[in-house]
C-alpha cells in the first residue's frame, strides 16, 4: 500500500515533470527495441511457443506508459513517481521470468531503476523501492521453484541449490538496498547544493535590483562609457537632465551628447591619468532647447572597462550664486551711492546756493547772470541726476497690492510709442491674453521694469526693426516677454547681464538690467533670457498670479 504523500512533494518543479516524461520516452524506445528484437527471433525460429509471452509485457509496458502519461495532470506528484517506478520493476520482473536473469540478463535494471526512483523521491523512500525489487524477484524465483510459475526463462532455477538461489536474491536486495542508500545520500547532498545555489541567486538577484534601484534612484546623473568614449549606461536622473532617454543615448560618443570636445577619446583619456576628479563645468542645451549648467566628474571604471561620469545638474545653484552676487555688488552699490551723495551733494548745494547769491548782487552784468544760471542750473540737474541713481540703487520697499497687468502695461506701450527713443524705423507691437491678469505689485516698480527692459531692447536696433510686448498666462504665472529683432547676445552672456556693472554700451552702468533682476525676484518672480546672435534677444518676467474670487 502506497504512502500518503506529503505536500511538499505534491507541487513538484518543472525539473522534475521534464525528467518523468523522459522517463517514459526511455521506457517506450527500450520497449520497442525489444518488439523489435522478439519479432526478428520469431521470424528466423521454428521451435518457439505459439504466442510469444515477451509480447504481452511489450503491451503491459505501452499500457503502462499511456495510463502514466494521463495521470501527469491528475495524480500528485509523488504518487507518479512509485506507480511508473514500481510498474517498471514490476516489468523488469517479467523480463527476468521470461528470459532468465539469475547469473545476468535483465537483472541489472533492478538497482537503476531503484536509483531513478531514489532520486526523485525524497530521502528514505528508495528503501521501499529496493524492498519491493528484492521481493518481486525472490517471488518469481521461488514461484518457479515450488512449481506456481512455469519455469520459462528460469528452467535452471528447478536444479540449482536452494542456498544458491537465496544467495541471489540476498546479492539483488544488497544491491538495490546499496543503490538506495548511496542514490538517497547524493539526491539530498545535490537537493541542498541547488537550494543553497537558488538561494545565493536570490540573494545575487536581489542585491542586483538592489543596486539598479539605487542607480536608478540616486539624485545624480550617472553615465557609463567604453574606452572609446561611447555611452553603455544611463540611469533615469541621466536621461532626465539630458533631456534624452536612455535609447537615444546608449552607443553615442558623450562629445557629441554633450557637445563639448573635452569628452573625447583623448580628453578623457587625460583626464584618467590626471586622477582629477574636480567637477568639469558644461553649458548644455537639451534638444527642448532649454540651457542647463552641467557639472561632470570623469572617474576610471577599471582597466580596459572605460569610464564613469557623474553629472550633476547646477543650474540652479549657479543662479542662486549669480543671485547672491547681484545682491552683494548691488549693496556695493549702495554703499559707494552713499558715499557719493555725501561727499558731492552737499558741495553741490553750496555751489547751487552761492550762484544764487552773486546772481542778487547789484552790478552783475547780464552775461555774467547768465553764467550764474547755468551754474544753478547744472549744479540742480546734478543733484537731480545724483538722487535718482540713489533711488535707483537703494530702493525703496515695494509697496505690493492686486495689480491687472493688462491696462498697465497697454498704458505704457501707447506712452513709449511716442517717446523719443522710438524712431521712425522702429515697430512696436504689443499682444495680451485673456484678462485680468492679477498679480501682487507695486505699480511704479513694474513699470520700471518695462522701460528699462524696452529701452534696452530699442538700443538693441539701432538700424530698426520691430519690438514685440506680450502678456500671456501660464499656469499659474503671467509672462511678461519684450523680444527685439536686435544683434543679440554673443558668446552667451546672458546668464550675466544682470550683474552690476555688465553693460555693452559705451557710456551705460550696468544697473538697468541689475535692478530689474532685483524687482522681479522681490515680486517672487524669475527672469529668463533667450538670446541668439543676430537674430535678437527675447526677456521674459515670470511673476506668480493671484487666484480670482468668483463673484456670486
Amino acid at each position: 500500500m502506497l504512502p500518503e504523500p506529503q505536500s511538499q512533494s505534491d507541487s513538484p518543479a518543472h525539473g522534475d515533470l521534464e525528467v518523468l516524461k523522459r522517463l517514459m520516452g526511455f521506457r517506450l524506445v527500450m520497449v520497442t527495441t525489444l518488439l523489435l528484437v522478439a519479432a526478428s527471433i520469431e521470424a528466423v525460429s521454428d521451435d518457439l511457443a505459439p504466442v510469444n509471452p515477451m509480447y504481452f509485457v511489450i503491451v503491459a509496458t505501452y499500457a503502462f506508459t499511456v495510463l502514466h502519461a494521463l495521470a501527469l495532470g491528475v495524480l500528485p506528484y509523488r504518487v507518479q513517481v512509485y506507480l511508473q517506478t514500481l510498474s517498471d520493476l514490476s516489468i523488469i520482473t517479467a523480463l527476468v521470468w521470461i528470459t532468465g536473469g539469475v547469473r545476468a540478463g535483465f537483472m541489472l535494471l533492478y538497482p537503476l531503476s531503484v536509483l531513478t526512483g531514489t532520486v526523485l523521491l525524497e530521502r528514505g523512500r528508495g528503501l521501499d523501492l529496493a524492498a519491493f525489487a528484492t521481493a518481486a524477484y525472490a517471488a518469481v524465483v521461488w514461484g518457479v521453484r515450488v512449481g506456481a510459475l512455469p519455469p520459462e526463462g528460469l528452467s535452471d532455477v528447478l536444479f540449482l541449490p536452494e542456498t544458491r538461489l537465496a544467495y541471489s536474491v540476498f546479492v539483488t536486495g544488497v544491491a538495490c538496498t546499496t543503490v538506495a542508500l548511496i542514490g538517497s545520500y547524493l539526491t539530498e547532498s545535490l537537493r541542498a547544493a541547488g537550494q543553497q545555489l537558488e538561494r545565493t541567486a536570490g540573494e545575487v538577484e536581489g542585491l542586483k535590483e538592489l543596486n539598479e534601484v539605487i542607480v536608478a534612484s540616486i539624485h545624480s546623473g550617472l553615465l557609463t562609457a567604453d574606452a572609446g568614449g561611447r555611452i553603455s549606461y544611463a540611469n533615469r536622473f541621466a536621461e532626465t537632465v539630458l533631456g534624452l532617454p536612455y535609447a537615444a543615448l546608449r552607443g553615442r560618443a558623450l562629445a557629441e551628447v554633450l557637445g563639448d570636445p573635452r569628452f573625447d577619446d583623448a580628453g578623457l583619456r587625460m583626464r584618467a591619468a590626471t586622477a582629477e576628479l574636480v567637477p568639469m563645468a558644461v553649458a548644455y542645451r537639451r534638444p527642448d532647447g532649454e540651457a542647463r549648467e552641467l557639472g561632470v566628474s570623469v572617474s576610471v571604471l577599471g582597466e580596459g572597462w572605460g569610464y564613469l561620469l557623474a553629472v550633476q545638474d547646477l543650474t540652479e545653484v549657479k543662479r542662486l550664486e549669480r543671485e547672491v552676487r547681484i545682491k552683494e555688488r548691488l549693496a556695493a552699490v549702495g554703499e559707494m551711492a552713499a558715499a557719493l551723495a555725501h561727499e558731492i551733494r552737499n558741495p553741490l548745494g553750496s555751489i547751487s546756493g552761492s550762484a544764487q547769491v552773486l546772481m542778487a548782487e547789484p552790478g552783475i552784468s547780464e552775461e555774467q547772470q547768465h553764467l550764474l544760471d547755468i551754474i544753478r542750473r547744472e549744479s540742480r540737474r546734478l543733484s537731480e541726476a545724483l538722487t535718482q541713481f540713489l533711488r535707483q540703487a537703494r530702493p525703496t520697499p515695494a509697496r505690493l497690492e492686486p495689480l491687472d497687468l493688462v491696462p498697465t502695461i497697454e498704458e505704457a506701450v501707447k506712452l513709449l510709442r511716442n517717446a523719443p527713443e522710438v524712431l521712425p524705423v522702429h515697430e512696436i507691437g504689443f499682444e495680451a491674453g485673456a484678462g485680468p491678469l492679477v498679480c501682487r505689485a507695486d505699480r511704479d516698480q513694474i513699470l520700471q521694469v518695462f522701460w528699462n527692459l524696452t529701452r534696452n531692447g530699442l538700443e538693441a536696433m539701432p538700424a530698426g526693426g520691430r519690438l514685440r510686448v506680450s502678456l500671456r498666462r501660464e499656469g499659474g504665472e503671467v509672462v511678461l516677454s519684450v523680444r527685439d529683432d536686435g544683434h543679440g547676445l554673443a558668446g552667451g552672456p546672458e546668464r550675466r547681464i544682470f550683474e552690476p556693472f555688465q553693460t555693452g554700451r559705451e557710456m551705460g552702468t550696468g544697473l538697468g538690467l541689475a535692478i530689474v533682476y532685483r524687482i522681479v525676484r522681490e515680486h517672487g518672480g524669475d527672469i529668463q533670457v533667450e538670446s541668439r546672435p543676430g537674430e535678437g534677444t527675447d526677456v521674459r518676467v515670470r511673476l506668480p498670479l493671484l487666484p480670482l474670487v468668483a463673484v456670486a
